[in-house]
Parts: C-alpha cells; structure tokens; sequence
C-alpha cells in the first residue's frame, strides 16, 4: 500500500463508518476490574471517552507512516504476535492493525479476553497501532459483516433487518430452493470449515429458499423472531448454541431448548470467527 500517516488512514476509516454513531461502552464489562489501570496506561483516551470504536492504541514514531495494515477479526495472542514478528522482521517503522472487535473470544468458554499487558508493550515497542471497529462494520451498508456473508452465500433480493447500535447488522434474502445438508455444505466451505459442529445446525426439515444472516454471535432470541417474522425459513450466524463453559453460555444453553421447541425455522452456526472472517477476507483487503 501507498505510505499514509496514522491521522489520515484514521480519519478515513472513521468517516467511512461513521464510527462516532456506533457507541459501544459496554465493552468495559467485559474487562476485569484489575484490567481497567491497563486501558489508562495504553488506550487512547478519546476511543475509551467516547465510542470504542475507532484508533485504540496510539503507536507510531514521530512523523512515521503507515506503509502496512493487518486485517483481524479478534486480537487473539496468536495473531498479535505474528504480527510484531513479521514488523520486526521488516524492520518497520509504523504499521496498523484493524481489527473488528477490541478483545480476544474464546470459542471454548464464550467469554471475551482483552491483550494481554506484555503484548501492548511490544506493540508501542514496535510502532504498531490498532483500530478497532465492531458495530459500525456490522452495520455499513457496503461493506459490513452482514454484506460479505450475503454475496458468499450468493443472496437475491438482499434486506437489511436486526437493529443494532445504531444501524442494521442481519442481512435476509433469497436463493434457489435447495436442502439443509447442501447450505450447510455450502456454509462450511465459505467459512473455510472442514465441517460444521453439529450442535450448532437444527434441521426443522424445511428446504431452503429465503435465508437470515446474522454474523457472529447473532443467537439473540430478537433477531431470531424478527428473521421468523420476515418469513425466513433458514437462520445462520455464528453461534446460536454456546458450548462455552462461562456462566452466560450456561445460561443460554438452560434457556434455548425451551425457545427452539417453538420455532419453525432450520438453525446454523459456522462460530464466531468464521463468520466474520469473510468481510476481511472478502471487502475489507480492497478497500
């Protein structure tokens, strides 16, 4: 990519999504209270005052620029320290990180995690910053979550439905009538899955034709009956079934059957990751 600084690339990027509409404080719950001296010490003050969403750490030299950005969907340990690898390596001066969510998740006990203290060191180290932006790429009316999944899928007469934040974040549409087994094939290969779990795929036995999408964790009962209500016959998101061993998906798993009893609608889930993968995959490397 062309070299850009830090303030430029930011104020696109902001502007694009509109990311001041998008107020997401909640993510502080997530957040241990022991957590909350590390988000003064590194944040940027404005992403954690106002939206956060937008640039939340604040790492360039002086008059750097920004030759570089990494696309992820979570800011696993993994991932982030590939990353400061591959920055070392090349022996860069300043690189961005865009990710959509502001934590890791974990699809093994459904709770959010945030970067540990040691890598946002080596990250300010290394002239790395990151940007996040959650609700407001769910909700874009070009290029969002919701928008990638549809155009995989290959989706007629696209809708948006599911509010959310301040905008839209499901996608409802057509295809040619086609069985459970074949969409849930289909599935799994967009989202580059070697197979879907199959605690997270309902087969109500009806055939697939009008299809709501919800990436991510999109398993909130109100999208559900909004998508039912619309008349769609097939709900896919990431995980309408948590298999995680924290006290929310405990709860959500003791409250589902009873819901599901009632419901006329086939379920997937390709998880979390996977399908939001395709927007960065997808839109996001060509913008």
């Amino acid at each position: 990519m062309t070299e850009v600084s830090l303030p430029e690339i930011c104020l696109e990027l902001d502007t694009f999504f509109n990311v001041e509409a998008f107020v997401e404080k909640d993510w502080e719950e997530f957040l241990p209270e022991s957590y909350k001296g590390v988000v003064q010490r590194f944040y940027r003050p404005a992403f954690v005052q106002e939206a956060w969403n937008g640039l939340m750490l604040e790492n360039p030299e002086p008059e750097a620029a920004i030759d570089r950005v990494y696309l992820a969907v979570f800011p696993t340990q993994g991932i982030i320290d590939k990353i400061i690898a591959k920055e070392v390596e090349r022996g860069a001066k300043g690189s961005l990180i865009f990710v959509h969510h502001p934590t890791a998740y974990s699809e093994k006990t459904a709770e959010f995690t945030p970067i540990k203290v040691e890598q946002l060191e080596e990250l300010k180290e290394h002239n790395i910053s990151l940007y996040s932006c959650h609700a407001p790429l769910d909700c874009h009316v070009e290029i969002s979550t919701a928008n990638a999944f549809a155009d995989a899928l290959g989706l007629e007469d696209q809708k948006r439905f599911g509010y959310y934040v301040a905008g839209y974040a499901g996608m409802h549409g057509t295809l040619k009538p086609t069985t459970f087994q074949e969409i849930a094939q289909k599935l799994a290969e967009i989202c580059e899955l070697p197979m879907l779990r199959y605690d997270q795929c309902l087969n109500n036995g009806r055939l697939v034709h009008h299809i709501a999408i919800t990436p991510g964790g999109g398993g909130d009962p109100q999208f559900i009956d909004e998508a039912h209500q619309l008349g769609a016959d097939t709900y896919i998101t990431g995980h309408w079934w948590l298999f995680g061993t924290s006290e929310f998906a405990r709860k959500s798993r003791e409250d589902m059957p009873s819901y599901i009893a009632g419901l006329d609608i086939n379920m997937l889930g390709a998880s979390h990751y996977s399908t939001e993968l395709l927007v960065m995959r997808d839109q996001m490397v060509g913008w």
